[in-house]
């Protein structure tokens, strides 16, 4: 029992230490959004203070942060929708598709995941240069499409690889073709891996910034790119960036919330038999 008891206290603890490393940056982020620039500074750190919307209110009267929010928005939804078009075919396919040539294709896709942002980034500016995109959220999104489709592919390969085939086995015996045993037995059956895969590339497209910092410069530059831009070009106004990022935070968090059953469902997925 002493054994039990005392694993139970560590664990605990290890849990509340966690959350405290998770949940502190986010709650200094948020305060200090409320302080001015000298209370941002001060030592030790103030917890009850008179709060200050001077931040927000630049933000959101100055113009530019409604604007990064729709690129951004658009950009995210976007991803999402093209890499599902595309990454679900893809990774049916690939599920079928039980050879060397099904394996070797698999793993260059996987490659493209692994492959890092800066190794790509200047091929796609010189393309988006000459194709005259840039400053626009078409480049933007045709570059993180690079990155999206082969993620959304190997999720849900594995995914469609751990259905019992004999769904699919019953819907082509009474008549139904490849297309409509995806479309009425298959995707029935994965939306929760689909939906946590479309969580998943929309969080990671929010939060891009390499590629969108390249691209664009004003029109299309989305919210990760305007917190360095209005972080000042000698010192770094830390109020205003704790409040856009605070700001950028809230979407992200409530589409989360709103969908995490499916995300916590879809992750779990096939982890009991």
């Amino acid at each position: 029992m002493r054994n039990k008891s005392f694993m139970s206290l560590l664990i605990y603890s290890l849990a509340i230490v966690a959350v405290g490393l998770i949940v502190f940056p986010i709650a200094w982020l948020v305060l200090a959004s409320f302080k001015t620039m000298h209370q941002v500074f001060q030592l030790p750190p103030q917890i009850i203070f008179e709060p200050t919307f001077d931040n927000y209110r630049r933000l959101f009267f100055g113009g530019q942060l409604l604007n990064a929010f729709f690129n951004s928005l658009a950009v995210s939804i976007a991803i999402v929708v093209l890499s599902l078009i595309l990454g679900v075919p893809a990774a049916y396919s690939l599920s079928t598709l039980k050879n060397r040539v099904g394996n070797n294709i698999s793993f260059w896709i996987l490659s493209i995941r692994m492959a890092p942002a800066f190794a790509v980034i200047i091929p796609y500016f010189i393309i988006m240069y000459y194709a005259r995109l840039i400053d626009t959220i078409w480049a933007v999104i045709i570059t993180y499409l690079t990155f999206a489709v082969p993620f959304q592919t190997w999720l849900l390969k594995v995914t469609f690889e751990e259905l019992p085939r004999e769904l699919e086995e019953a819907a082509l015996i009474d008549g139904a073709n490849k297309t409509a045993a995806l479309f009425r037995v298959v995707l029935p059956n994965a939306a929760p891996m689909i939906a946590s895969a479309s969580i998943l590339t929309f969080v990671l497209a929010w939060n891009e910034f390499l590629m969108a910092f390249i691209l664009t410069s004003r029109d299309a530059r989305t919210v990760p790119v305007l917190i360095t831009a209005l972080s000042g070009t000698h010192r770094l106004d830390w109020p205003i960036m704790a409040a856009i990022s605070t700001v950028s935070m809230l979407p992200a968090f409530a589409f989360i919330t709103f969908v995490q059953r499916y995300l916590i469902k879809g992750l779990t997925m096939g982890a009991v038999k």
